[in-house]
């Protein structure tokens, strides 16, 4: 198809997880194509101001109207690229906007996640996650074949004390998110 580009990366950003942060920063630097930014404008040093519900809200309104003029029709592939809070926004981007095609790595998603996430989605989560109940998920693992439960992890994704044991981590999810995208997707839907 003429006028068509390869990828539009875009990225949703945790309430405190800037774009800056590790999983966001090197899916940024290793999957080539166009990228959007979606930054909150929240310090990570900064405590909630707003109630959950009320920061979705506004995170989703700043996401609309930052992306509801782009053309995604120029590109082949999308890819959702988010974290906590921004799982929720993405999820519902994806919706009001008609991205059913795009591909979501979804990390660390929130209760308010749930009922968006499809099974072609790329997920990472832990039981040990305060901001989900992992009861709603788990008895889905078949459904969900991009999944991955972890037992031990805070919300994070970071090993407490353990600089090495996260950056093994890190390097860890990022091949499964990266295999993900490369192969394993297309082997599911053929």
């Amino acid at each position: 198809m003429a006028g068509i580009t390869n990828t539009l990366k875009i990225f949703f950003p945790g309430r405190r997880y800037s774009i800056d942060r590790s999983y966001l920063y090197y899916l940024d630097k290793y999957i080539d194509g166009d990228s959007i930014y979606l930054n909150y404008d929240v310090s990570r040093t900064t405590k909630d101001i707003l109630p959950l519900d009320e920061e979705i809200e506004k995170d989703f309104d700043f996401a609309l109207k930052t992306l509801q003029n782009i053309d995604f029709s120029k590109y082949g592939e999308i890819i959702l690229i988010a974290k906590s809070v921004g799982t929720v926004v993405a999820s519902k981007i994806r919706e009001k906007l008609d991205l059913s095609r795009a591909r979501f790595i979804c990390l660390t998603p929130l209760n308010e996640t749930i009922p968006y996430l499809r099974q072609t989605d790329f997920i990472i989560t832990s039981r040990k996650d305060k901001f989900i109940d992992i009861s709603q998920i788990e008895g889905k693992v078949g459904h969900y074949p991009f999944m991955t439960i972890y037992d031990d992890l805070p919300h994070s994704l970071e090993y407490e004390n353990n600089l090495y044991g996260t950056i093994d981590l890190l390097k860890e999810n990022l091949d499964l998110a990266l295999n993900y995208l490369d192969t394993a997707y297309k082997d599911l839907l053929g």
